[in-house]
């Protein structure tokens, strides 16, 4: 499918400023246990009513994008702990 060409929108462009979620200086927060999210709990007549549960954070913690910690402007200033070994184990594989 064609697509015309046209500039990119204001509030889509990436500038200097930029930075990952992951990026402990704009995400310090990091060290969360979990988040609460909603859940249906059902009745046995098949309605609902929703309740809160706990979903606990099991993502690694430590970057593991080592491709980018040197290169990437976005990167720039981050203070997350990298995961070294994982860097390394898949620098082996390359």
């Amino acid at each position: 499918m064609a697509v015309l060409e046209h500039e990119v929108h204001e509030k889509v462009k990436i500038d200097s400023t930029f930075r990952y979620g992951c990026n402990s200086v704009r995400n310090p927060n990091r060290s969360m246990k979990g988040y609460y999210a909603p859940d249906r709990e059902y009745r046995p007549d098949g309605t609902y009513y929703q309740r809160l549960v706990f979903i606990h954070h099991v993502n690694s913690k430590p970057c593991r994008c080592f491709a980018l910690w040197d290169t990437d402007p976005a990167c720039t200033d981050c203070k997350t702990e990298r995961d070294e070994e994982y860097a390394n184990t898949m620098r082996g594989l390359m």
